[in-house]
């Protein structure tokens, strides 16, 4: 049975690895300050190729922001003393996500205003020029990332709006993500089959981001919806993951959804292993799934312990270095993602000689370190569903 909640109290939550977060904390609140740019009010600026200051690129200095003011919130410190005022940063980011027409986003700004008691959902959608009314015409349009992302900031709006029009909308975007569940694969598709050709074309290749935003957005509706079948789904999906994990607590990157084997193992992102997966493990926990505490233990020690036999964490430059990958040209990579796309695959197997690390690290991942961190310490919630 799912975990019930009262609004007001909240599941009952243990920590996943004690003290695990004792050494980023410093780290991510640095890192936040860098990252936060006080003439767009957004955290668009980042560490690339051990160059900090760099533009965030594409849309995410829209996403880095949104997650970073969700993971700020959670960890109960305030936007202004990293350097930007949240109603200023989350202000930016929907003026952005109306003028770039970032529909994807939607989902994380719907969940940052939540949180933070913004807006009411019909002035925010109206603000950047999205309309939830018609299913079809949102759901194959997202990726099941963007997806996951709208069914976790529907279900925190509920937190502040109990009415049907708010449950059917969460179950609406709930049910998008069951409809993309392959039960022989244990996973979920990237896309819907009538995605956007770019989407559509990878269809069956799905990334590890699709998955764990897909298991944390099912046990948040196990939660607030009480929903049965959504923790099973979160459930199998995690479960799935964990079996594939590497024998260094690796999550891999891209998973053939036709067969559920892995499809091609790296880039291994670190957010990932100090972030992503622990915070959705940690909430599956609490909605009533397994314990997943050996799973996460093993995740965040790759940090410091994985097939390079060197720690990604790195005080001097303030930086979570961003992933191990494949040493290789640029054509080569191309060739191979190709290759994957026409089914052949190359799966984890590579020889610590050809990978290398990427110097890079992108604000939203500071933002998921904060997050998981306040889950781990399991300090007050305030408007957050755990």
């Amino acid at each position: 049975m799912p975990t019930i909640i009262n609004f007001e109290t909240g599941p009952e939550f243990s920590p996943a690895v004690p003290d695990a977060y004792a050494r980023l904390l410093p780290l991510c609140a640095s890192g936040l300050r860098a990252a936060a740019n006080p003439e767009t009010g957004l955290f668009d600026l980042q560490i690339r190729d051990r160059k900090s200051g760099q533009p965030t690129r594409g849309t995410e200095n829209i996403t880095s922001t949104l997650i970073c003011l969700i993971g700020l919130d959670r960890a109960g410190i305030a936007p202004s003393q990293i350097g930007l005022p949240s109603q200023k940063a989350l202000s930016a980011a929907l003026d952005r996500i109306g003028r770039e027409r970032a529909l994807g986003a939607t989902g994380l700004a719907i969940w940052a205003n939540a949180v933070l008691d913004g807006l009411a959902l019909g002035d925010l959608l109206d603000r950047i020029g999205v309309s939830l009314n018609d299913r079809r015409e949102w759901a194959d349009r997202l990726t099941t990332m963007e997806v996951a992302w709208l069914a976790s900031g529907l279900l925190h709006e509920l937190g502040r709006v109990r009415n049907a029009r708010m449950f059917d909308l969460a179950r609406s975007a709930v049910s998008v993500l069951w409809s993309r569940y392959d039960e022989n694969a244990r996973l979920v598709s990237h896309a819907s089959a009538a995605a956007p050709l770019r989407h559509r074309l990878r269809r069956q290749l799905a990334n590890f981001a699709d998955q764990i935003y897909a298991v944390q957005a099912l046990a948040f509706a196990a939660i607030v919806l009480y929903d049965e079948r959504a923790l099973r789904l979160a459930e199998r999906i995690a479960g799935r993951l964990t079996e594939l994990q590497g024998s260094q607590g690796q999550w891999w990157w891209h998973y053939d959804v036709s067969s559920g084997r892995v499809a091609e193992g790296y880039p291994v992102y670190s957010v990932h292993q100090h972030a992503m997966a622990p915070m959705a493990l940690m909430i599956l926990r609490a909605a009533g799934g397994g314990d997943y505490s050996q799973a996460i233990e093993r995740s965040q020690r790759w940090v410091l312990e994985n097939e390079l036999g060197v720690s990604l964490i790195d005080e001097e430059a303030t930086a979570i270095w961003r992933n191990i990958e494949r040493s290789e040209p640029p054509i080569a990579s191309l060739g191979n993602k190709l290759l994957a796309l026409a089914g052949r695959h190359r799966g984890s197997a590579a020889p610590s000689m050809a990978l290398c690390i990427n110097h890079e690290i992108r604000p939203y991942e500071w933002g998921w370190c904060l997050y998981a961190a306040s889950l781990d310490q399991a300090g007050n919630r305030g408007r957050h569903i755990v």
